[in-house]
Order: C-alpha cells, then sequence, then structure tokens
C-alpha cells in the first residue's frame, strides 16, 4: 500500500507541475499576442511617418516647380503683350 501511495502523491505532483506549466505557457502566447499586435500598431506608424516625411521633402520640390511655372507664365504674358503692341 505505501507503495501505491508514494506513486499516487507522485502523480498529483506532476500533475499540479504539468498544470503550472501548462498556464505559464498558455500566459506566454497571450503575451505573445499582445506584443505582435503593439508591434504591427508601431509599424503601421512607422510606415506613416515615412509617408509624412516623404511629403514634407517633396514640397519644396513642387514649390520651385511653381515658381518657375509662374516665372515663365509671367515672361510669355509680357512677351505676348509686347507682340501685340508692335504689331498695333
Amino acid at each position: 500500500m505505501a507503495e501505491q501511495d508514494l506513486y499516487a502523491h507522485r502523480i498529483a505532483k506532476l500533475e499540479e507541475d504539468v498544470k503550472h506549466l501548462y498556464s505559464k505557457t498558455n500566459g506566454f502566447a497571450i503575451t505573445s499576442a499582445e506584443m505582435n499586435a503593439k508591434l504591427d500598431n508601431v509599424l503601421v506608424t512607422l510606415g506613416e511617418l515615412k509617408e509624412s516625411i516623404k511629403a514634407v521633402r517633396e514640397r519644396p520640390v513642387r514649390l520651385w516647380d511653381k515658381l518657375i511655372f509662374a516665372i515663365l507664365a509671367a515672361v510669355g504674358t509680357g512677351i505676348g503683350t509686347a507682340i501685340l503692341y508692335a504689331v498695333r
């Protein structure tokens, strides 16, 4: 009988250890899923920041393009006006 009690005690202890390990593993899986969700949010935010920085970098180029087109339009208008007055 003593041998059966020893085995029953060891089995009970092993069952507790397995439950404890399972709860830790399950907790780790939940924590890992939460970290993955947070990492995904960080990556999305990083992508948005990259797009914003790209837009800010391109803005001066667009402004220079507008300035050049405005100067060309003014010069063209001046030449056109000069030709009209010369023809009259």
